[in-house]
């Protein structure tokens, strides 16, 4: 899943370098903030246990 975040914000870097209307470039970055809070809170209340045993 973090791959598809750092993909959006790719993604927005390559729209403002062409120089992209900006109505394009924010629609990237909202649609890469609400990926963010949707991921962050799956993790937050997943009962996924991350004890690191080795």
């Amino acid at each position: 899943m973090d791959t598809l975040i750092f993909g959006g914000l790719l993604a927005a870097l390559i729209a403002m370098y062409r120089q992209a209307p900006r109505r394009i470039v924010l629609a990237a970055w909202w649609v890469v903030l609400l990926a963010v809070i949707l991921l962050m809170s799956h993790h937050i209340t997943s009962s996924l246990a991350l004890n690191l045993s080795y």
